[in-house]
């Protein structure tokens, strides 16, 4: 095949030469039998404290500490009365520092982002002042996430508080 001498692939771009770039050399420091020891020895303390949480958390005392524990969280999340949050809190206070005993941490009540469940009440004083605002937007601004909204939200909705338009992510609120 000829092609003119204009259209000729070599004559379009210049090969450039690459240069490949050597790795600097490794320096390897020589660890002391005591460090070597030192580092298996807290090798050893890691695993066997794992273990030991791994036992804990087998034993069904514990299982069933934990399901208490879940339970507790959902009813804060489905509860506004305060003087039931507080003695809510308290007791998972005590089952959270019965669990820390055996060395089994306890995580956070909800998923970290949420700081519990928001009043309906706070959701539509928000709507009202900043009118067609979507979920995430109101959820950033209360400090929680989008599923700590669902509830108090559907309630507001049903009560004819707020009405909305579109769907899913896109749905924006406005007070009724």
């Amino acid at each position: 095949m000829t092609f003119p001498l204009s259209i000729h692939p070599k004559d379009t771009m210049p090969r450039l030469k690459t240069k490949t770039i050597e790795p600097a050399p490794r320096k390897y420091n020589r660890r002391s039998e005591e460090q070597l020891i030192a580092d298996l020895q807290a090798k050893i303390e890691t695993i066997k404290a794992r273990a030991a949480v791994k036992a804990a958390k087998k034993d069904p005392t514990f299982r069933h500490v934990s399901k208490a524990i879940k339970s507790v969280d959902a009813a804060m999340s489905s509860t506004g009365d305060q003087p039931i949050r507080t003695a809510l809190q308290e007791a998972r206070a005590t089952l959270s520092a019965c669990m820390q005993l055996k060395g089994v941490l306890v995580p956070q009540s909800g998923n970290g982002r949420s700081s519990g469940s928001v009043s309906a009440e706070a959701i539509l004083s928000y709507v009202q002042k900043n009118p067609g605002q979507r979920g995430e937007h109101i959820a950033a601004a209360l400090g929680t996430d989008t599923r700590a909204l669902r509830g108090p939200m559907k309630q507001l909705i049903e009560e004819r508080k707020v009405r909305t338009k579109g769907l899913r992510r896109g749905m924006q609120y406005w007070a009724a």
